[in-house]
């Protein structure tokens, strides 16, 4: 069954109906807050996520579906990183009497030709929905909505938050987080949104970001003495360091094995900014698709450890996660 990603932002609860959801797309903000929004939602239920790389070594998933649950009646699993790799254990699974779970699956794009996306997409029992880039309509809609109690939010306050997250909901949900808990009297004004949003004055970790993408060990461990990584801000460099990674990872695989990437970065859409061509342009020669394949499940590894574990010290995470770019970089 084929849903409307917005159809399920407004009601999540129309989920429930159906056996697992498989949920697919390049906006990872989307899912982040479909995620969010069942954890909220059962809070009484254990919850366990299972990677595609368990389902393939030891099957993890036949494992959590036949035991049944020692904490909670009910067991929501969140399969991550799905593909087609996993098809059979997945269909084999969803064939086995479940009890009292719930099975959500998140990949990234799959072709209209992918063995998972047609199975869910016609299957009655199964529910499947994209998420897909958002645009400037939809960023405007989901700021409206989220900043619906407050007063003074005009338009020119809203493009400032989208211009400022460069069209990442993630990085507006982190932003939206800073306004709730600055404008606690539930009124908002530019100075004080211009302010807080620290607009344009986040070049100190992007400079640590490309020094350690391209593997200048004794530049990074100087920066990162130098540099104050706030805690509440850590969510936001782990959007600027994945969307930098991603960026790469994707000219790199659209490259054919050719190293001509001064040419391609001409080509590209959306184009990257005249300044940060040289910078890319050295960072695409430290790395490969693999490396960057294993610093994306990295970077999403990072940010399950931070949201799950509250008593941790997320800057000495962020550090770690730097120094380990920097290392990998390094290494030919």
């Amino acid at each position: 069954m084929i849903l409307k990603s917005y159809i399920v932002e407004q009601n999540i609860e129309i989920l429930k109906k159906y056996q697992a959801t498989l949920i697919y797309g390049e906006n990872n903000g989307i899912k982040d807050d479909i995620k969010n929004e069942i954890k909220s939602n059962n809070k009484n239920c254990e919850i366990l996520n299972i990677f595609e790389s368990d389902i393939q070594k030891n099957n993890l998933l036949h494992e959590n579906i036949a035991n049944q649950s020692l904490f909670a009646k009910k067991k929501i699993i969140f399969i991550q990183e799905a593909s087609d790799k996993i098809f059979n254990k997945i269909e084999e699974s969803l064939e086995k009497e479940r009890g009292e779970i719930q099975i959500y699956i998140f990949a990234d794009n799959l072709e209209k030709r992918s063995k998972l996306r047609d199975h869910f997409e016609k299957h009655k029992k199964l529910a499947t929905f994209a998420c897909y880039k958002d645009n400037e309509r939809t960023l405007i809609n989901y700021i409206n909505n989220k900043l619906k109690e407050f007063k003074g939010v005009t338009g020119e306050i809203i493009n400032l938050i989208i211009n400022n997250s460069n069209m990442d909901r993630k990085i507006i949900k982190n932003e939206l987080e800073k306004i709730k808990n600055f404008f606690l009297e539930g009124k908002v004004n530019k100075e004080q949104i211009l302010e807080i949003l620290n607009i344009g004055s986040d070049s100190g970790f992007d400079e640590i970001r490309d020094k350690a993408l391209i593997g200048e060990k004794t530049k990074v461990n100087k920066l990162l003495s130098q540099t104050e990584i706030l805690n509440e801000e850590v969510y936001l460099y782990l959007n600027i360091l994945n969307q930098r990674v991603m960026r790469l990872y994707e000219i790199i695989k659209n490259s054919d094995g050719k190293n001509n990437y001064e040419q391609m970065l001409e080509n590209l859409k959306p184009p990257i900014f005249w300044k940060d061509k040289p910078i890319i342009t050295q960072q695409l020669k430290k790395w490969n698709k693999k490396k960057l394949e294993e610093t994306l499940v990295k970077i999403g590894e990072t940010e399950i450890l931070m949201k799950k574990n509250s008593y941790l010290k997320n800057d000495i995470i962020i550090k770690d996660l730097v120094i380990n770019l920097t290392n990998k970089a390094s290494i030919s």
